[in-house]
């Protein structure tokens, strides 16, 4: 998982900012009893932290739990993403810096925070393995630093090609519906996304 604050500009051009990390863990281990919950041997684990440890010019961090690991970064790209594309397609400092939308940006994180631990409760992780409450104050202070980043969202709408919309939207509010976790924010954001999708044929 990469959180990097980059953009492919063109073909062999890429605008990176150097802020983020890359998050990195074992999906699936021939060798270990593998339940889905994403268990690993040790060699696997050793072969990936080899694999990205030269990688010197960003931060490496390897992920235990790559289930919660994807929570961790959709409590940033559903917020920032969202609403980045819901008012029409505006940089991440006019989100942060406008106290009606950073009080949104956080609601959000909130209810993806709490999406996120009920998914890990029902995969049978204990709240050891949980996401901690400060994650949406982490995001923050890191979006608070990125100046005017265009989210990759933002720059599929304004060149009018076709968004995540279902893999980093719809997916993660049916999940939270699944569950029975109340996250009006994150719902109206997604209802807002898919209309611009529908509305610009953006598929």
């Amino acid at each position: 998982m990469a959180l990097i604050c980059s953009n492919r500009l063109s073909p062999g051009v890429i605008n990176h900012s150097y802020a983020g990390k890359l998050v990195v863990g074992v999906a699936y281990s021939a060798d270990a009893n593998n339940d889905g919950n994403c268990r690993y041997v040790e060699p696997d684990k050793q072969a990936i932290i080899d694999l990205f440890e030269p990688v010197k010019a960003v931060p490496f961090e390897f992920e235990d739990n790559l289930l919660r690991g994807r929570w961790w970064k959709n409590c940033w790209n559903l917020p920032f993403n969202g609403i980045s594309v819901a008012m029409g397609g505006i940089t991440t400092d006019r989100i942060v810096y406008d106290p009606s939308l950073r009080k949104l940006a956080y609601k959000v994180m909130n209810e993806t925070i709490a999406t996120a631990n009920a998914d890990l409760a029902s995969h049978g992780f204990s709240e050891e393995d949980f996401l901690p409450e400060e994650v949406a104050e982490q995001m923050m202070v890191f979006t608070d630093s990125m100046g005017a980043y265009k989210p990759s969202t933002m720059l599929d709408l304004h060149a009018r090609k076709p968004m995540e919309v279902k893999y980093l939207f719809r997916t993660a509010l049916d999940r939270a519906t699944n569950l029975g976790i109340p996250v009006p924010h994150m719902e109206t954001l997604v209802c807002q996304i898919e209309a611009f999708q529908r509305y610009h044929n953006l598929y």
